[in-house]
């Protein structure tokens, strides 16, 4: 996997040694912001403001905090339905799927908010730590297994896998909770199999030819039958390189690149007839095939990935934002022949931190922001080629990627009021500096290594609880936001508050966004 755990296998390899959710109760100190009227919201016109209390004093501003600047283009491909497929479609109305309320379940308590982080014990949630203690609230550890309800237990942060794994968990319709899994997301960043049938779906409903969307390295699920023989029909196929990956790993297990003959008529040897793929088939022994991007754009001669973040905040009602994250770079240089060390192909944390190279030595060589990154450009690419780069063709490609993302999977996802969810995207850029969307990952790492991504998670933690708390405590201050408004760190992409005010349907075709 090019980059990035699949965090539904890392949860159930963790709960299976574990078999336990950690929770943490943080209580806010008595004497601080106690008054109810200072848990309200004061409107100033623009953006809505963050719920005061929630943070100190803008002591994550800094020299550093520049560097997070989010300003940049809106993000593009959302039409009214009526426009896209006219005569066809005809576009809902607000009355059929905008309620006069939303259902409000987390309420904030007037003096003391108590927040409960529950989640699996994976070494990714330093930052969230830290944040709470920065705060000074205090800490309390409980085990949500053997939780008997959910009383007392008020912020659970945790895998979407944790609704079937903790029957507890279920009782979150009943109950005023707040929930870092929105169930029914898996359909969109799930397992590497489902986001590549989703998007063909979606674009299918949206009558979009999928093979002319430039977003996703061509891709073939083998465990299906008509991706497999779509696949081994392909004239070019044992000329060109192609990596394989096991639909469900995590940490680049399992990957391998194949090329040549030989190496195709190995797969074809496991894979073939395509049809006996129809039934019986464990999860484990699902893999897709996507063309190898043999000429990646480098970093002083090293292969690199882009890790962002979208968010989907609500889903009574929806908001989805877009938030900067970071590089990951190799720390070998690359070589398109050397297959047998994959750390010069897969730029992942995990790897590179097995890779033996002294990693924690290496943490600025493997962490970058993205202003480093456009400064890198802007002095190595030639002719000016790398100018503006992140801001006017990166940032609007990952705002769209996240669009499609939610699209996509929006069908699928389960209402439920209390409940937000973290996506993690990666990207790549190519030679030419086109950019490629390569996988989301639905419980991604929060890296907690080195002064940059260390301030990066902090900064993110601080943004994440402000904004959801917020938007929980009181959505409607947000009927007004638009696509582009910025809270915090966080840009705004899609408010299906603003969709309900102008009684249009905003809808994502593909076709549009991602021409070939």
């Amino acid at each position: 996997m090019v980059g990035g755990r699949s965090p539904l296998h890392c949860a159930v390899a963790v709960i299976t040694t574990l078999s336990v959710g950690l929770a943490l109760t943080l209580v806010h100190q008595a004497g601080q912001n106690n008054a109810r009227g200072q848990w309200e919201w004061r409107v100033s016109g623009g953006s809505p403001p963050l719920l005061p209390g929630l943070r100190t004093e803008a002591d994550t501003r800094s020299a550093a905090g520049a560097a997070m600047d989010h300003k940049g283009p809106k993000a593009m491909g959302s039409k009214d339905l009526s426009e896209l497929i006219p005569g066809k479609t005809k576009p809902r109305t607000a009355s059929r799927w905008c309620p006069k309320k939303w259902k409000k379940q987390f309420v904030m308590p007037p003096s003391a908010p108590a927040l409960t982080f529950g989640f699996f014990n994976r070494p990714g949630f330093t930052a969230l730590f830290k944040e709470a203690e920065r705060r000074k609230w205090t800490i309390q550890h409980s085990v949500i297994a053997s939780l008997p309800s959910l009383e007392g237990v008020d912020f659970i942060f945790t895998h979407p896998s944790a609704y079937a794994r903790f029957p507890v968990l279920r009782e979150l319709k009943a109950s005023h909770h707040l929930i870092s899994a929105v169930q029914g997301m898996q359909a969109a960043c799930g397992s590497k199999s489902t986001q590549v049938r989703v998007f063909r779906e979606h674009a299918s409903k949206m009558h979009c030819d999928y093979n002319r969307v430039r977003f996703l390295p061509r891709s073939f699920i083998l465990s299906e039958p008509g991706h497999c023989e779509e696949f081994f029909k392909q004239e070019t196929v044992a000329s060109r390189r192609w990596i394989l990956k096991p639909s469900n790993s995590y940490g680049g297990a399992g990957i391998e690149i194949v090329r040549g003959e030989s190496a195709v008529a190995k797969l074809k040897q496991r894979f073939t007839p395509c049809q006996r793929w129809r039934a019986g088939l464990k999860p484990d022994n699902r893999y897709i095939i996507q063309q190898y991007l043999e000429r990646p754009l480098l970093l002083h001669g090293r292969k690199f990935d882009i890790r962002m973040y979208m968010l989907v905040a609500s889903t009574q009602p929806t908001l989805v934002f877009y938030r900067r994250g970071y590089i990951r770079a190799a720390l070998q240089r690359y070589d398109l022949n050397a297959t047998s060390d994959m750390s010069r192909h897969l730029t992942n944390t995990h790897i590179q931190e097995a890779s033996g190279a002294n990693f924690s030595e290496q943490l600025q060589s493997h962490f970058w922001s993205l202003p480093q990154f456009q400064e890198y450009l802007d002095k190595h690419l030639p002719d000016g080629k790398g100018a503006g780069f992140v801001e006017k063709k990166l940032e609007p490609f990952v705002k769209n990627a996240s669009l499609y993302v939610f699209h996509a999977g929006r069908d699928k996802i389960i209402r439920s009021s209390g409940t937000f969810q973290l996506v993690g995207l990666d990207i790549m850029v190519d030679e030419n500096l086109d950019c490629w969307f390569i996988e989301a990952n639905n419980y991604p790492l929060w890296p907690y290594q080195g002064h940059f991504s260390s301030y990066l998670s902090l900064t993110m933690a601080a943004d994440l609880f402000d904004l959801v708390l917020s938007l929980h405590n009181d959505y409607t201050l947000f009927r007004k936001s638009k696509p582009g408004d910025m809270v915090s760190s966080f840009e705004l992409l899609y408010n299906e508050l603003y969709d309900c005010r102008r009684k249009k349907a905003t809808v994502f075709n593909p076709c549009d966004v991602f021409p070939a």
